[in-house]
């Protein structure tokens, strides 16, 4: 069965799914959302990142000194951590029990981080711009150029083996990524950046292993990408090791900064 003979099948089964499964708020029970507005207010968004590997707070989420030289990645942004029970019910009926509509929930989400970010960008432009003081000066230095040059970036989801596709019959990542790309006017490539092989699922392996399990796993079909920006989204990052496995792949065909931008830290 072809990709496209798939995709309506899926979509087909989705229709389905939707009428067997009355759609209720997962946090109140309340008819006609799967997060009501009341509930989405009640999650708390990450509001200090820090380097994924050694946990020391900072700026931006990037990887510090000495540590940088153990990633592709240049950093990742963490919406939120996976202990908000609201946001692992999203993720796990978004992903298990293919609720779809939740990937609308679950954007609004990053969206209202990367809002953030955002804002950050320009009160700290308009600090400089006005003269202020050193510290501000020392935060610019670590201003990453995907949030200088935001709207220069391209949106680039983790992909699904073909295996792993055909199962759920969509990518969570691509979901997350056309609405993100929707909300801010950003280029999105959904099809060049593709997974040659099918391993284990992450969550199930021991850290130490994860690294080991996507290795060369992920090939850029596109053309060079001539230090173009890259923000990676996913639903959940744990150890990195799919995320930077994939920057590693994009960078070598040309890629700037690439960065993670993922719902929840697991």
């Amino acid at each position: 069965m072809n990709h496209e003979l798939w995709k309506i099948t899926g979509k087909i089964w989705l229709f389905f799914l939707d009428l067997i499964f009355p759609i209720e708020c997962l946090g109140c029970g309340r008819a006609g959302l799967w997060l009501c507005g009341d509930c989405f207010k009640k999650v708390r968004l990450k509001s200090k990142q820090y380097c994924l590997h050694c946990k020391k707070e900072n700026d931006f989420g990037q990887f510090c000194p000495p540590c940088r030289v153990n990633y592709s990645l240049d950093g990742v942004w963490i919406v939120a951590l996976y202990d908000e029970l609201l946001v692992s019910q999203a993720i796990k009926s978004l992903k298990y029990h293919f609720i779809t509509g939740l990937a609308d929930d679950l954007s609004r989400l990053i969206i209202l981080f990367v809002d953030k970010l955002l804002e950050q960008r320009k009160i700290l432009k308009s600090g400089l711009d006005e003269g202020a003081d050193w510290r501000n000066f020392k935060l610019a230095e670590n201003l990453p150029l995907a949030i200088l040059n935001f709207n220069d970036n391209l949106i680039v989801p983790v992909p699904l083996s073909k295996r792993r596709w055909r199962w759920r019959g969509f990518n969570q990542a691509e979901l997350l990524s056309q609405r993100v790309a929707g909300q801010y006017g950003l280029a999105l490539d959904s099809r060049s950046l593709i997974r040659i092989k099918h391993k284990k699922p992450q969550a199930k392996l021991a850290e130490i292993h994860r690294l080991e399990n996507v290795k060369e796993c992920f090939s850029w079909q596109g053309g060079r990408l001539k230090k173009k920006n890259i923000i990676l989204i996913d639903d959940v990052v744990t150890t990195g090791a799919t995320l930077n496995e994939c920057a590693k792949t994009l960078k070598a065909s040309g890629a700037g900064e690439v960065w993670g931008l993922v719902a929840a830290k697991g």
